[in-house]
C-alpha cells in the first residue's frame, strides 16, 4: 500500500520525505530483482543477498525487510549455515519509521508475486506504448509519401495548384477548338469538291 501524502509504504510510515522516496526506489528495485531472478533457486538468492550486503543496496526498512526475508529463506532451506551468512547492516536512519510490521512467509510470497506482476505489467505497458508510437510514425510517413507523390496535394495547393489547373483547362480548350477547326476545314473541302464535280457535270452536257 502506498500513500504518498502521508508517506506510508507497505505499512511503514516515514517521517522523512527523503527516506520515503528512497524506500519507493528500493521497492522498484525489489520488483526488478524478483522479476528477473528465480527466487526458488537458493544459489541465485544467495548471490543476490551477498551482493545486496556488499553494495549496501538497501538502506530503508522496505529494502532491509526484503534482504532479511532472503536471509531467513536461505537459513531455513539449509543452503548456508547462519554463522556463515553475513548479517543485515542497520543504520540509525532506519529509525524514521514508526512501525516495523512482522511479515509472515505467506505475506512475503504474496508481496514477491505482487512486485513481479507489477513489473511485468509495467514492461508490457511500455511495449504496447512503443508499438503504438511506431505504428503512428509509419502511418504518418506513408501519408506524407502518398501526398508528396500526388500531383495535387496539400503541399501544392497554395503554390502551383491553381495555375496548373488553369493551364490544363486552357490546353484542353485549345485542343478541342483545333479539332473543330480541322473538322470545319474538312467539311469545306468536301463541299468545294462536290460543287466542282457538279459544275464539271453541267459543262459536259
Amino acid at each position: 500500500m502506498v500513500n504518498e501524502k502521508e508517506m506510508v509504504l507497505d505499512g511503514f510510515k516515514f517521517s522523512s520525505k527523503k527516506e520515503f522516496e528512497r524506500a519507493m526506489k528500493e521497492k522498484e528495485t525489489i520488483g526488478y530483482i524478483v522479476a528477473n531472478t528465480n527466487m526458488s533457486d537458493m544459489k541465485a538468492v544467495l548471490k543476490v543477498y551477498n551482493k545486496a550486503i556488499d553494495k549496501k543496496s538497501f538502506q530503508t526498512v522496505v529494502g532491509l525487510e526484503f534482504v532479511n526475508n532472503m536471509r531467513k529463506k536461505l537459513i531455513s532451506s539449509g543452503t548456508v549455515m547462519e554463522k556463515n551468512l553475513a548479517y543485515v547492516p542497520v543504520t540509525s536512519k532506519n529509525a524514521v519509521v514508526q512501525k516495523v510490521p512482522v511479515m509472515s512467509k505467506d505475506e512475503a510470497a504474496r508481496n514477491a508475486e505482487r512486485y513481479k506482476k507489477a513489473y511485468e505489467e509495467a514492461i508490457t505497458g511500455k511495449k504496447i506504448k512503443n508499438m503504438a508510437i511506431a505504428f503512428l510514425i509509419v502511418l504518418l510517413a506513408a501519408l506524407v509519401i502518398i501526398t508528396v507523390k500526388s500531383k495535387y496535394s496539400v503541399f501544392t495547393y497554395f503554390t502551383d495548384y491553381k495555375s496548373n489547373m488553369e493551364n490544363e483547362l486552357i490546353d484542353k480548350y485549345e485542343k478541342w477548338e483545333q479539332t473543330l477547326d480541322d473538322r470545319q476545314k474538312a467539311l469545306e473541302k468536301e463541299e468545294k469538291e462536290l460543287k466542282d464535280k457538279q459544275k464539271d457535270a453541267e459543262n459536259n452536257k
